[in-house]
């Protein structure tokens, strides 16, 4: 499978630093190319189980950040919410919007790839 550069990951805090560090501590030895050609070998498996553990289903965690913004919703329409619970509604909505330009992001790059 080919190395596919997601353009959402560098939207994510700390993506740079952590493939700075990654690039760092890959050390091999050789001709620059098989020093190059091999630390990005190294660095696919790295940045797949790092985009799974960061990002996950996108379209999931968007639904469900989603169904928090309408729970706390639904919650305000029989009640006030304190302020603890605007606080949280405010947490999922900053999320949905998060991972819906997270999504839009990664349709974008695919609807190129075709």
């Amino acid at each position: 499978m080919p190395f596919r550069f997601e353009n959402m990951w560098p939207k994510e805090e700390g993506f740079k630093e952590k493939v700075q560090v990654w690039w760092i501590e890959l050390n091999f030895r050789g001709f620059a190319s098989f020093v190059l050609a091999s630390k990005l070998k190294a660095l696919k498996p790295l940045l797949r189980d790092w985009n799974k553990l960061e990002f996950g289903k996108v379209e999931v965690n968007k639904a469900v950040a989603l169904n928090q913004v309408d729970f706390w919703d639904k919650v305000e329409l029989s009640r006030p919410l304190s302020d603890q619970e605007v606080e949280a509604r405010k947490g999922a909505k900053e999320d949905f919007k998060k991972w819906a330009l997270l999504e839009e992001i990664s349709w974008r790059q695919k609807s190129r790839e075709v």
